[in-house]
């Protein structure tokens, strides 16, 4: 299905605010996955600058996603390793 260039840019725009808020509350697990729509025709003049931002924003936040994922790896790392769990074998016999 195609969508215009403002329906694309607007959907982006949401993403991007949805993902800014998740990482702000410290939820980055509720980020939607971002698929480039098909759109139809070329970008419009007028919305260049408007596509420039969207495309600026996503890297900022791909940026802010990759350094909490450094982060939690590096938190992860800090807590102590726990023994394995020892399995319980019963056998139990009545004569």
């Amino acid at each position: 299905m195609t969508v215009t260039w403002e329906r694309a840019l607007t959907e982006c725009e949401a993403l991007l605010d949805a993902a800014e808020a998740a990482l702000d509350d410290g939820h980055p697990l509720a980020i939607a996955p971002f698929g480039s729509p098909e759109v139809e025709g070329t970008l419009p003049s007028e919305l260049a600058g408007r596509a420039r931002v969207c495309s600026a924003r996503s890297e900022e936040v791909a940026q802010r996603l990759s350094d909490e994922l450094e982060r939690i790896r590096l938190e992860l790392r800090r807590l102590p390793r726990m023994p394995r769990a020892a399995s319980e074998n019963r056998f139990e016999a009545q004569a």
